[in-house]
C-alpha cells in the first residue's frame, strides 16, 4: 500500500511521486533562478531536501527517465557533460535554431547572434 501511494501515473507509466516533484521543481528552476542550465550538484541539494531522493543512482535513474521522457536533457554517458543538465530543452533548441540559421534572428536573439559570428562565444541565458 505505501509503494502504491509513493507512485504517480504519468504519461501511462507508474513512476515514483519523487520524481515526479523532482520535474516540477526543475521546470520552474529557469524562473527562479533565470538559467535553463543546472549542475548536477545543485540538482542534487533540491533532490534531497525538497524531494527527498538521497541516493546519487536514484537521482541519476530519474534524471535519465526525464530525459527519455524530454522533460529535461541530461548527457550522462558524456564525461565532460554529464553533470550539466539542460532544465528546458526548448532553451537549447532555439539556440541551435539561431546558430545554425543563415537569417538575422528574432531581436532577443541579435546580441547573442552578432557575438557568436563575431566571437564564437554565446550567452547562456
Amino acid at each position: 500500500l505505501v509503494e502504491e501511494m509513493a507512485t504517480i501515473a504519468c504519461d501511462n507509466h507508474l513512476i515514483p511521486a519523487t520524481w515526479w516533484v523532482l520535474e516540477k521543481i526543475l521546470d520552474a528552476q529557469e524562473e527562479e533562478m533565470g538559467s535553463a542550465l543546472s549542475k548536477f550538484n545543485v540538482i542534487q541539494v533540491f533532490a534531497q531536501h525538497l524531494c527527498g531522493i538521497y541516493e546519487e543512482r536514484e537521482l541519476r535513474v530519474a534524471l535519465s527517465y526525464l530525459d527519455e521522457a524530454g522533460s529535461i536533457i541530461y548527457p550522462q554517458r558524456s564525461e565532460q557533460l554529464r553533470n550539466t543538465i539542460v532544465t528546458n530543452p526548448s532553451w537549447l533548441f532555439k539556440i541551435f535554431n539561431v546558430v545554425s540559421s543563415t537569417n538575422r534572428p528574432a531581436p532577443q536573439f541579435s546580441l547573442d547572434w552578432d557575438r557568436v559570428r563575431k566571437d564564437g562565444v554565446m550567452s547562456w541565458s
